[in-house]
C-alpha cells in the first residue's frame, strides 16, 4: 500500500515537472474510470488512509488558526497592552499583563471573575487589563457605557463598580444596573449623560478587537502569546501565569 501511494507521488510530481512536450496524454474515458475504482478499492480495502487524511487535514487546519492568531496577536499587541485608558487592576508595571473581555450579563464571567481577584493576590507581579465586551444584549451594553463613563470621571471607582455588577447573580435590567451604580454613590441617570461617542467608540473597539483576536464570546483572557476563549478554573489560568513568570 505504501509503495501503491509513493508511486502515485512521484507519478504526479513528475508530470509537476515535466515539460508538457513530454508528458503524456490525458487520461481517456475508460483510463479515468479505472483510476476511480482502483482509488476505491484501495479506501474501502484499506479506510485507516481516509481517517489519517482528515486527521492531518484538521491537524493543518488547526495549525494555520493558530498561526493567524499569534499573527493577529502581535499585530494588535498595542490595542491590547499598551493603552493608557483602560481600567486594570493588580501591578501597572506587572512582569506579566493579561486582558480581560467581559460581559455584565454572562454567567461564566461572574466565576472567572473571582478566581481573577483571587490570581491577583497570589501574584503580585501581575496587571490585568478590563475590556468591556457586551455581546449579551443591550443591557450588557447599557453596563458597558455606564462604567466607562464613571471610570472616564471616576477611575478608583471602576474597581468597585465592576464587582458590584458582576455580584448580582443572573442577568442585568436597568433597574439593577442603576441600583449597583446607587450603591456605590453614582447616579446613573447622570453617567448616562456621560456617554459620549468616544465612550461608544471604545466599546466598538473592543467587540472588532475581539472578533479579530477569534473571540466569539465572554469570558476571554488574553496573554502576550496565547488567547483563553471561555471560563478557565483556577488551577489552569495559575499555570498560564506562573509560565510566564519564570
Amino acid at each position: 500500500m505504501k509503495k501503491l501511494l509513493c508511486a502515485i507521488t512521484l507519478v504526479t510530481a513528475a508530470s509537476a515537472i515535466t515539460p508538457s512536450y513530454l508528458q503524456a496524454a490525458p487520461l481517456d474515458a475508460d483510463q479515468q474510470q479505472q483510476v476511480r475504482e482502483l482509488v476505491r478499492s484501495t479506501l474501502v480495502e484499506n479506510p485507516d488512509i481516509l481517517v489519517e487524511a482528515i486527521n492531518e487535514l484538521r491537524k493543518r487546519e488547526l495549525q494555520a488558526q493558530e498561526d493567524a492568531r499569534k499573527s493577529s496577536l502581535e499585530s494588535r499587541k498595542d490595542q491590547l497592552f499598551n493603552t493608557t485608558d483602560d481600567p486594570f487592576t493588580g501591578n501597572p508595571k506587572g512582569k506579566v499583563a493579561m486582558v480581560y473581555f467581559a460581559d455584565y450579563n454572562c454567567g461564566f464571567c461572574k466565576r472567572q471573575d473571582t478566581i481573577l481577584e483571587q490570581m491577583v493576590k497570589q501574584y503580585p507581579d501581575l496587571k490585568i487589563i478590563y475590556k468591556e465586551l457586551p455581546v449579551l444584549g443591550e443591557t450588557s451594553r447599557e453596563a458597558a457605557e455606564l462604567i466607562l463613563a464613571a471610570h472616564a470621571s471616576h477611575p478608583d471607582m471602576y474597581q468597585k463598580l465592576h464587582h458590584r455588577l458582576m455580584s448580582k447573580p443572573g442577568g442585568h435590567d436597568s433597574a439593577s444596573i442603576a441600583a449597583a451604580f446607587k450603591a456605590e454613590g453614582l447616579d446613573a441617570k447622570a453617567l448616562k449623560k456621560k456617554v459620549d461617542n468616544n465612550i461608544r467608540t471604545k466599546v466598538d473597539n473592543n467587540l472588532r478587537l475581539a472578533s479579530e483576536l477569534g473571540i466569539r464570546g465572554t469570558p476571554a483572557m488574553v496573554f502576550a502569546d496565547e488567547v483563553l476563549g471561555g471560563f478557565t478554573n483556577a488551577d489552569q489560568l495559575s499555570e498560564k501565569i506562573k509560565s510566564r513568570l519564570n
